[in-house]
């Protein structure tokens, strides 16, 4: 009698707990990011009623009472929607994007729904800072209009995850411009002798505006001259002009080439643009131009500068590099979103709303690295405009919710008949 009360007690108390669980499964149904707990039960004590080994299916043991055993974190994908904002992120596979909170506390979530405060800094809707790492190229001023991008970074790799911090990126950076001091030119000017006329542009060091270059070159002699055997020499005007049409310099040069149309010999001077000298190089003898019959009649120019851009847009690469493109067609790596994992993820503590601290169980937070050292991002990439919604099953859910209230319900039947089996005894021993 006192079995079958202690039993229906502990499993009204046990059930309770499993209803509790699915419940908040479902009320946070909803939540992006959200990871599903499955609650697994246990008996609270049992007694071996067979010492010897059976060979029937039947059970040797009795179980006496149930408790809450765990309530295991699923680790199930949930599915992915598209959004229109680019800091809206997913991970796809393992792992936990870090957060700092407002009291310094470190947390992490799934929940990629992130956006930006008043000073620029990625933060979750409740104001957390999302961690990881600056490419420390950005001079950022106070009041975030002048900021200049300092240098470009192709990648970042992760140090430890202490070092992380918060990532703040502005909505005005300046790609600033690099002069040009060299235009190569390349190609075949054939033999035909047709005047040939090529043109760029330059970075302007006086103005926003771009200058121009303008290379005019025709074939005035052929054959043998001087005992030197060349096939052709050219000579070519270079005029470069502001964005008026104002000549700026105006500069005269020549070009000799062999009999197999290779170029042995250059008279270029360097031109002015508007104070920065400017050299044109045609090449040597293994290459760059060449005259000759061989090959289509073609000129190719190149350059180095790069024209001063204003920030165009952020993107978020699959391995948290934040790339910042900008309007002259350039882009840097500015920042990196941290991906955390741990060695026992059912360790950590829930905390409310798919946010999670971690615990000596869990262990610390950690990047997987190689041997090398260098970050592994295969499993845990980051989508961009990208939500995970909730893993858990809605059918599962309410399936397994009904079976625990019915479990529950039964527990309660069973309490109450004993209670009453037990107020009977008492009344018979009084008589």
């Amino acid at each position: 009698m006192n079995n079958s009360f202690y039993t229906s007690l502990t499993g009204v108390q046990t059930f309770q707990q499993g209803i509790d669980v699915w419940a908040h499964n479902i009320s946070n149904s909803n939540l992006s990011g959200y990871r599903a707990k499955r609650p697994e039960f246990a008996n609270l004590f049992t007694d071996v009623m067979n010492s010897v080994p059976s060979n029937t299916i039947a059970s040797s043991q009795k179980g006496y009472g149930s408790t809450l055993l765990t309530s295991q974190i699923t680790r199930d994908q949930g599915s992915f929607s598209t959004t229109d904002s680019t800091f809206d992120l997913a991970i796809d596979g393992n792992g936990w994007f870090g957060i700092l909170n407002q009291d310094g506390e470190k947390l992490f979530t799934r929940n990629g729904n992130f956006n930006f405060d008043k000073e620029r800094y990625l933060v979750t809707q409740s104001g957390g800072y999302v961690t990881g790492q600056m490419a420390g190229n950005m001079q950022i001023s106070g009041d975030a209009t002048n900021n200049i991008l300092t240098g470009v970074v192709e990648d970042i790799n992760f140090a430890t995850p202490e070092t992380q911090t918060r990532i703040q990126l502005p909505n005005m950076l300046t790609y600033p411009q690099v002069l040009t001091s060299t235009v190569t030119v390349s190609g075949n000017l054939g033999m035909s002798g047709d005047s040939k006329t090529f043109s760029t542009t330059l970075v302007s060091p006086e103005t926003d505006n771009l200058n121009k270059l303008s290379v005019t070159l025709n074939k005035v002699k052929s054959g043998v001259e001087s005992g030197e055997n060349k096939s052709s020499i050219w000579e070519f005007t270079a005029t470069i002009t502001d964005n008026d049409s104002k000549v700026i310099d105006k500069q005269n040069g020549s070009l000799a080439f062999d009999s197999n149309g290779k170029l042995v010999q250059t008279q270029s001077p360097s031109l002015s643009n508007s104070g920065i000298p400017i050299t044109i190089n045609f090449g040597d003898n293994k290459a760059g131009i060449m005259a000759t019959n061989g090959s289509t009649e073609t000129i190719s120019v190149s350059k180095d500068g790069i024209p001063e851009g204003q920030l165009n847009k952020y993107g978020v690469a699959q391995d948290g590099n934040v790339i910042a493109f900008f309007d002259n067609g350039y882009k840097s790596v500015v920042a990196k979103v941290g991906v955390y994992h741990f060695k026992n993820e059912q360790g950590l503590q829930d905390i409310g709303g798919s946010y999670y601290s971690q615990t000596e169980t869990s262990g610390s937070s950690m990047f997987y690295t190689d041997e090398a050292g260098k970050l592994i991002t295969k499993d845990g990439l980051i989508l961009e405009q990208t939500l995970e919604e909730t893993n858990m099953s809605q059918a599962e859910a309410l399936s397994e919710l009904m079976i625990i209230q019915r479990a529950f319900d039964a527990s309660s039947r069973a309490l109450k008949t004993g209670d009453e089996m037990i107020k009977l005894a008492l009344q018979m021993d009084a008589k």
